[in-house]
């Protein structure tokens, strides 16, 4: 079944450009320019031969404009911005699930007596629904500012990636598949939080990766990335899953994602590729920005489970709909950490978004919360679980404890509103 049939409307070449790379969006050609220039009017009569210098001057004229309008068009409809980017992006809101598919029955040279795929399988199955991107961020520039990885998830061109990859594009996004095809890509919306984004390319025909449940995988399974660590399109690593449920800060800092801890190699560019169980399917997507450079051999991945949600709303909306922020970057302090650091257990506020409610009720960086809404913070798994039940607007009242300047600590109560999530680029 397509699930993406019903109320697909695909970008056409006047909203999107050429499919593939190369004339510029909304450039034209000479011998196109004239039926363009006259598009919906009626030509006027043939002047006489006197004024045919003049003809030729103005006509070459409204050619240059017309290119010059058209490379800018480009260069605006590339990354989204503006009237025109808005334009295809709300050509691209339709009713989107993302299709999780069972394990599958496997049979070919590539499967093993278990019934799965080996590493070589694998990467037969899933290489070309992997795809490179580039991401341009000056257009006085033709070097890309960075690259990256996705996944093609339909047929008609949409692609997940990591939202740190395409969030400097302000220029424009390109897209390699694995044939060697180039397309540029709009932003249909990103969410900083989990670190997800999704693009859309004007493409028929493409190979969409199979996404299975993240809740199925193992710790100790064997597990194949593929993406395209420093350029280098759709390279393998395989490994094992060493963890599973691993509880990884976001990217603004102000929450935790689900994700899987692996060994196999991450180095950037690898961000947005994908993590593939042994039957081809997706389970998670890759992240060198959860990575860490003074470790050899732990590498994250966001589950699929977590990141299901994140796209359809993406696709839907453009941003993660209904979900509040606290706007506080904190970690917590367990009983025992407390116990032995002799200070208050609870949630450190690290820092605090001024762009939130929370800077205007009095708490400061420094300060513990012991109590939200009456629930102990360190009782739960991510603090966005005590407040999963709220909008934004909604207030939350918290039990503080703060150390004064006399060296004793204060107990005090503040009260601040929850903010909307709207995906959106913010610096922690």
């Amino acid at each position: 079944m397509d699930y993406f049939e019903e109320a697909e409307k695909e970008i056409t070449q006047e909203q999107a450009g050429t499919d593939k790379v190369g004339l510029p969006k909304g450039a034209v050609t000479a011998d196109q320019t004239d039926d363009i220039f006259w598009r919906g009017a009626k030509k006027p009569l043939a002047e006489k031969k006197k004024h045919k210098g003049l003809k030729v001057f103005l006509t070459v004229s409204a050619m240059l404009l017309l290119v010059f309008a058209g490379v800018g068009i480009s260069m605006i409809s590339l990354r989204g911005n503006g009237w025109l980017g808005n334009l295809i992006r709300g050509e691209q809101r339709v009713n989107f699930t993302l299709p999780v598919a069972e394990r599958p029955e496997l049979d070919g040279e590539f499967v093993r007596e278990d019934g799965r795929y080996t590493v070589e399988g694998v990467a037969k199955a899933a290489a070309d629904s992997v795809v490179y991107i580039e991401v341009y961020s000056s257009s006085k520039s033709l070097l890309s500012k960075g690259q990256g990885s996705g996944i093609i998830m339909s047929d008609k061109g949409y692609i997940v990636t990591n939202a740190h990859v395409v969030e400097d594009s302000d220029s424009g996004i390109k897209v390699v598949t694995n044939d060697g095809l180039e397309y540029s890509a709009v932003l249909i919306g990103a969410d900083q939080t989990t670190d997800i984004a999704v693009l859309k390319i004007n493409a028929q025909g493409l190979k969409p990766a199979e996404f299975g449940s993240s809740a199925d995988v193992k710790q100790g399974e064997e597990i194949v990335t593929i993406g395209s660590p420093a350029g280098y399109n759709n390279s393998v690593t395989a490994g094992v899953v060493s963890s599973v449920n691993r509880k990884v800060r976001s990217k603004d800092g102000t929450d935790y994602i689900d994700c899987i801890q692996i060994d196999a190699a991450i180095n950037p560019g690898n961000s947005g590729g994908g993590l593939f169980n042994m039957w081809g399917q997706v389970i998670g997507i890759t992240s060198s920005k959860l990575s860490s450079n003074d470790y050899e051999g732990i590498g994250f991945a966001v589950t699929t489970d977590e990141l299901k949600p994140i796209i359809e709303d993406l696709i839907e909306k453009g941003f993660v709909s209904g979900r509040a922020r606290i706007g506080l970057t904190y970690y917590l302090i367990t009983e025992t950490t407390a116990e032995i650091n002799n200070t208050p257990a609870g949630a450190y506020v690290v820092d605090i978004d001024e762009s939130c409610d929370a800077a205007n009720s009095g708490l400061e960086e420094g300060d513990i919360i012991t109590s939200i809404d009456g629930k102990d913070p360190l009782k739960y798994e991510k603090v966005s679980d005590i407040f999963a039940d709220k909008k934004p607007g909604d207030t939350l009242t918290c039990e503080v404890i703060r150390l004064g300047t006399d060296g004793e600590y204060e107990t005090l109560t503040v009260s601040f509103k929850l903010m909307e999530d709207n995906g959106g680029f913010v610096e922690s």
